[in-house]
């Protein structure tokens, strides 16, 4: 008997109320890539956003617990599972070349809340703020619109505050969909509710403007099919099952939004235990130069280069491009794109890949990228960029946690101004003008602004991970890519690198933990 095998797919957990049925055992890939997926459910028909979490206690609802328990996402002492450093999780994942990451998490709730509203709403109606779909029937009791909205807030507040400690507890890739939209078949909603369909759509609506609303603010991505499942604020009559629930159809859109979701929010989701690791376990770094040191985590030198080496490191000037040329990835974490706004970005040659790895490899280079730590880096990203005069400014993308991970600037030229800043907002240092001046900082502790308010800027950015036993210093070009979630195992397809890569992977065996 010939065995095929088709890959090993990448798990997307879907969690909570009935609408994860449809998603159960699917193994699928998005159009143009090779990646494989399947979706694990976990139905739980008693998790409710009001008893989601009591933040008060720190406490979650036991079944959700378990359901994450039972997917392997959590240890018996309840931390993440991506975080152990014991020797069967890192032996495992040498053996089987996994990235060991934060989960895709998705969680559907909300709607059951919404149902158990709804029971006090058959003789009522109210009106929706910038209502175009559905009205108001003037023969049912009023009731204010702000009543309806802070009863509806507190249902829904302890499933978004239980979004708020998972997330801080190292759940960084979780995505929550929305309710789902409403049949316009009053008979079909009547056998689920005692209420009118619009009075059930609105309700609808005003549960995920709060949703999304309070998922922005986390940082969390919310998952909006409305768009394309609805007509005239109604679900349409092809993606209806039964009155309540969705099609598999409906699955198929938004897998492809949580797909796309989990490869465009990376920031902050690398795996910060695995980065401590890394750190610990690279090869140590003896500081012999001195370099300028205006804050603990920032370091500044020049680099010892002539001015005509160091133009030799920038681009021509048609080459720079508002999108980075690698797609989107999930194996690494990605600056957000949405947020450049006019900083552009080019494709290093193999040359000035080469001359930024001797110039950093060595003397204020090496010092510099070292002030800091007193561990080997060795650099993950390498981008060319610039900022025209006039641009608005740009903060450079920041991380919640910065274990093991430093960022870093290289200025080119212009007379544009790059400004370091305490998270608070207090000016800790401006760069000077002069080429060659780097900059290396903690992108959790500082801000990096470019302003080209007084002149264009054509700087490096450059991003630093830990050293691995026995691979080189190396100057790598990822895109928009930053870091790998995991630091020892992650995909280099398509990537350029000095010295270059051997292969399309990396694979790092990780020291077992005693």
């Amino acid at each position: 008997m010939a065995v095929t095998l088709l890959g090993t797919p990448s798990p997307i957990h879907l969690i909570g109320e009935s609408h994860t049925l449809i998603f159960r055992n699917l193994l699928f890939r998005t159009a143009g890539s090779e990646q494989l997926f399947q979706t694990r459910t976990r139905y739980l028909p008693h998790v409710l956003a009001q008893n989601f979490c009591d933040p008060a206690v720190r406490a979650f609802h036991q079944d959700l617990l378990e359901a994450f328990r039972a997917e392997e996402l959590l240890r018996p002492d309840l931390s993440p599972a991506h975080h152990s450093l014991d020797g069967s999780t890192i032996s495992g994942a040498w053996m089987e070349k996994r990235a060991v990451v934060a989960p895709a998490v998705v969680l559907c709730i909300g709607d059951l809340d919404i149902h158990h509203l709804l029971s006090q709403f058959a003789d009522y109606d109210f009106e929706l703020p910038d209502d175009v779909h559905y009205g108001v029937d003037r023969d049912k009791r009023p009731v204010a619109y702000a009543t309806i909205r802070a009863h509806m807030e507190k249902l829904l507040s302890p499933f978004t505050e239980g979004l708020r400690l998972l997330r801080a507890f190292g759940f960084t890739r979780m995505v929550v969909h929305c309710v789902p939209p409403r049949t316009p078949d009053d008979a079909a909603t009547l056998r689920w509710t005692k209420v009118h369909k619009s009075v059930r759509a609105k309700l609808t609506v005003i549960a995920n403007q709060f949703l999304a609303r309070e998922c922005a603010a986390i940082g969390i991505p919310f998952i909006d099919v409305w768009p394309e499942l609805c007509k005239d604020g109604y679900l349409r009559p092809e993606f209806d099952l039964d009155g309540t629930h969705l099609t598999v159809a409906a699955a198929q859109v938004a897998l492809d939004k949580i797909v796309a979701s989990l490869r465009q929010h990376t920031w902050d989701a690398h795996n910060v235990a695995r980065y401590q690791h890394a750190a610990a376990q690279a090869p140590r770094h003896a500081q012999a130069i001195a370099v300028e040191r205006p804050l603990p985590g920032v370091s500044i030198g020049q680099l010892d280069a002539p001015a005509q080496t160091l133009q030799s490191l920038e681009a021509t000037s048609g080459s720079y491009r508002a999108l980075p040329e690698l797609a989107p990835r999930l194996d690494w974490v990605s600056a957000p794109a949405a947020g450049r706004a006019a900083l552009l970005t080019a494709q290093p040659s193999e040359e000035q890949l080469a001359l930024a790895a001797k110039l950093l490899g060595q003397g204020v280079g090496q010092a510099v990228l070292h002030g800091d730590v007193d561990y080997a880096m060795t650099v993950s990203s390498f981008r060319p960029s610039r900022i025209a005069a006039g641009s608005a400014p740009q903060v450079l993308a920041h991380a919640a946690q910065s274990s093991g991970v430093r960022k870093a600037v290289l200025r080119l030229g212009g007379a544009g101004i790059i400004g370091f800043a305490s998270i608070a907002g207090e000016t800790v240092h401006v760069m000077g003008a002069t080429p060659g001046t780097l900059a290396v900082y903690d992108p959790a502790a500082t801000l990096c602004t470019v302003d080209p308010t007084l002149g264009d800027i054509s700087l490096v950015e450059i991003a630093l991970m830990p050293l691995a036993i026995g691979h080189p210093f190396r100057v790598v070009w990822s895109g928009l890519h930053e870091w790998p979630l995991d630091p020892f195992q992650y995909g280099v397809a398509g990537m350029a690198a000095a010295p270059p890569f051997d292969g399309q992977q990396v694979t790092v065996r990780a020291l077992a933990m005693a």
